[in-house]
């Protein structure tokens, strides 16, 4: 898939907002946010904002994240009443950033908030940058089925991202404010990358670390996320690239 480099018109990071969704990860997120206000205030932005949407976890990770947002000014939190899944959590993250760019990673601590700044530093030649995970910290059966679902999103969008769900990424505000996303659960990562490339956005990929997870359930290989993913990614080509390949 070609794009072309608008980078030239986007204003330099002076704001920036963060997210976390965060389910079952009362004994993560606590240390997530706290190396993340290190990291910004290291940054020397304008402003800058932290947001925590809470999943309706059945753990203490709600009253962990009030707790958070209590101590550090620049914290606030959503909660969901219920738990509605990882793409309304991150659909909701993105209606809740307030500041030009925004960047957002999991609330379990797989990911290093240290390596941002690496990011940042690709928007002097790209639009968005995201991360590549170098040595996922899976089983052997979760890192066979991502290496599948990502061959099949190349294969049937012809999208060039080595690690479309890497939880690692940094969009502009205008790009979201251009795009309508529909995914509840594991595509959505996929349909916002591909809806920056139809508008020409280009895409910068950086190698970053993944740490195994000490805490908490991930639910993103339950058998509903897993099918829900599927029938997401196949109704997406449907709609938006089964008229281009019958061409």
């Amino acid at each position: 898939m070609k794009t072309n480099h608008l980078a030239w018109s986007h204003p330099p990071l002076r704001n920036l907002s963060v997210f976390f969704p965060a389910y079952f990860d009362e004994g993560n997120i606590g240390k997530v946010v706290t190396s993340t206000v290190k990291v910004l205030e290291k940054l020397g932005l304008d402003d800058y904002e932290i947001v925590i949407v809470e999943d309706g976890s059945p753990d203490k990770t709600a009253e962990v994240a009030d707790e958070l947002a209590r101590r550090y000014n620049k914290v606030r939190v959503v909660h969901h009443p219920e738990n509605l899944g990882y793409g309304a959590t991150l659909n909701d993250g993105f209606k809740s950033a307030r500041y030009d760019w925004v960047f957002y990673t999991d609330g379990d601590d797989q990911f290093d908030v240290n390596e941002l700044p690496k990011l940042i530093e690709q928007l002097s030649q790209a639009d968005l940058a995201v991360g590549y995970r170098i040595k996922k910290q899976y089983s052997a059966f979760r890192r066979f089925t991502s290496w599948c679902y990502n061959w099949q999103v190349r294969l049937m969008f012809n999208l060039d991202v080595k690690d479309v769900n890497c939880a690692f990424k940094l969009v502009p505000h205008h790009l979201l404010d251009q795009i309508s996303i529909s995914s509840k659960h594991g595509f959505i990562d996929a349909e916002i990358l591909l809806q920056a490339c139809r508008r020409g956005y280009k895409i910068a990929q950086v190698g970053v670390t993944h740490r195994p997870r000490v805490s908490g359930v991930s639910k993103a290989a339950h058998p509903r996320v897993v099918l829900g993913t599927i029938y997401e990614t196949w109704r997406f080509w449907w709609q938006n690239y089964r008229a281009v390949s019958r061409d």
